[in-house]
């Protein structure tokens, strides 16, 4: 298991690949709102297991922001999560950040909070789904 960090022009058909069956085909996003014009600025990562086929992905922003994390749904409770989570708050810190924060599904709070990130609680529609923004100390 490995996370290659990267930028959009080099691993875009590994990214998009991932986003495409995660956020649009398994849980219904609109393209529109996956393609948030963010993604050529941000810094990426994406996991790989054995193969060249990639696990998973994930951004951080310059201002702190980690999103779009994604891990194939055979990939899942391996490990590939919190491997790419623990990469972009290693990047965050070395670009001199001290707190890194996200938009959390409600379904994957508790995947966040067990490393690390806390909430306010207020729930928030981002894409029609339910969100709580989460913050990490870093």
């Amino acid at each position: 298991m490995k996370v290659l960090t990267s930028d959009w022009e080099s691993s875009k058909a590994q990214l998009t690949f991932v986003r495409k069956q995660v956020f649009i085909l398994e849980q219904g996003f609109d393209e529109q709102d996956e393609w948030d014009g963010k993604d050529d600025e941000a810094v990426h990562f994406v996991s790989f297991g054995t193969t060249a086929v990639p696990t998973g992905v994930c951004r951080l922003t310059e201002n702190g922001q980690i999103s779009r994390l994604a891990v194939l749904p055979n990939y899942r409770s391996q490990g590939y999560g919190i491997m790419l989570m623990r990469r972009a708050v290693q990047v965050a810190r070395e670009m001199g950040l001290d707190s890194v924060f996200l938009n959390a599904q409600i379904e994957a709070q508790v995947f966040y909070e067990r490393i690390g990130f806390k909430t306010d609680g207020k729930i928030f529609l981002d894409a029609g789904k339910p969100h709580v923004r989460m913050e990490r100390k870093i």
